[in-house]
């Protein structure tokens, strides 16, 4: 069956089911094409098993709590809560009875299993993956045939210090079970999650949070204070810094600038909110460094220019180029974005250093806050 026949395939078992191609989203019917493409038949997908799960992961410590309590809820709801990795991998099942632990195991819902589209075809896992959004499939809109019995819903998992994608949680139920709370279901233990992991960051460096008191008593504008893994800001600094990867942007900047110069240092930091004259000065706790003071200035005419010539090298890019930098922003290796794109990693590697030099960027977290303004 050739990818024309496959997607047609799926077109004329929506039509048999009394469903018409517009009832569709266009988002479905692109994730049929790339399922297509990737060479999956639609009338039977097997489902790929690595046994090799990792229970230890942060993910799995912070989502279980949530996890079990509305598994618990659930007992006589036809549902199963399902916790994957970044790259797709179950690696755990809440199911309230046997029945439904029964049927998830029989499509493949149940730890162990990849969920990955290129692996699997259409479903909300993969399709969380892929857009880092909440997402719903439902029974018809699968690609496998043998995934149609279910619907599902799911969201991803971002880090709320680094903005790295973890994983996803996910909800599924039978076809003809399912009910328009399951997102918000699944969105209350994404928050959950997400609050647990914010709750539990590393404690601050006594020095570092000693040099932040005390400059905040004078600071006249925008202050943070930032490290490899904690960041804490006064009032003026707030709304400048309002996405998760601000403070990997941050640090990853004052880092490099502070092994590379002495003193005080400046630059143009390009942040979710926009591009700002950013200085920082280092903080040393005993010989070790610490972290580091950063002072946001206002936003200038010459920052502003610089973010049109960053906007203008996207433009450049081509459309191969702008789908690994959308990956790679994701988060992603350049192995796993070979993967996701049935590419080579050599192949990664050589488009990832012609983005990098079209831009002008040189690291990843700066190369994401360009994918982000120019979605």
């Amino acid at each position: 069956m050739g990818d024309a026949g496959a997607v047609q395939h799926v077109l004329d078992r929506l039509e048999d089911g009394g469903h018409g191609p517009g009832t569709v989203s266009d988002a479905i019917q692109l994730s049929w094409r790339r399922s297509a493409d990737a060479g999956l038949p639609p009338d039977h997908v097997a489902v790929p098993f690595d046994p090799d799960v990792d229970n230890e992961s942060r993910l799995r410590w912070a989502a279980a709590p949530a996890l079990s309590t509305v598994s618990a809820d659930l007992s006589d709801v036809p549902v199963a809560l399902l916790l994957s990795d970044g790259s797709g991998h179950l690696v755990e099942r809440w199911a309230g009875s046997i029945r439904t632990s029964d049927q998830m195991d029989g499509i493949g819902a149940a730890p162990g299993y990849l969920c990955r589209e290129e692996l699997v075809g259409t479903n909300s896992i993969g399709l969380s993956l892929l857009t880092a959004a909440p997402t719903v499939v439902l029974g018809h809109e699968h690609y496998a045939d043998n995934l149609t019995g279910v619907s599902c819903a799911s969201s991803a998992v971002i880090h709320p210090a680094t903005g790295k994608l973890l994983g996803v949680i996910n909800a599924t139920c039978p076809a003809d079970a399912y009910h328009p709370f399951l997102p918000a279901l699944v969105g209350r233990v994404v928050a959950e999650t997400r609050q647990r992991l914010l709750d539990d960051g590393p404690v601050p460096s006594p020095a570092l949070r000693a040099a932040f008191v005390t400059a905040r008593r004078r600071a006249k504008g925008p202050l943070a204070a930032v490290s490899a893994n904690t960041m804490f800001f006064n009032t003026a600094a707030g709304p400048i810094l309002t996405a998760p990867g601000d403070r990997a942007l941050l640090w990853e900047w004052a880092e490099r600038a502070i092994h590379q110069h002495d003193g005080r240092l400046q630059a143009v930091v390009t942040f979710s909110s926009g591009p700002r004259t950013t200085y920082c000065e280092p903080v040393y706790e005993g010989m070790v460094l610490a972290g580091a003071l950063v002072r946001l200035g206002p936003a200038t005419a010459s920052t502003a220019s610089g973010s049109l010539q960053t906007d203008f090298g996207w433009s450049k890019l081509t459309d191969s180029e702008r789908s690994i930098a959308a990956q790679v922003a994701r988060g992603l290796t350049n192995r796993e974005t070979a993967a996701l794109l049935f590419i080579s990693p050599h192949t990664v590697d050589y488009h990832l250093r012609q983005i990098f030099r079209t831009l002008g960027v040189q690291s990843r977290v700066e190369l994401a806050r360009i994918v982000e303004r120019n979605r």
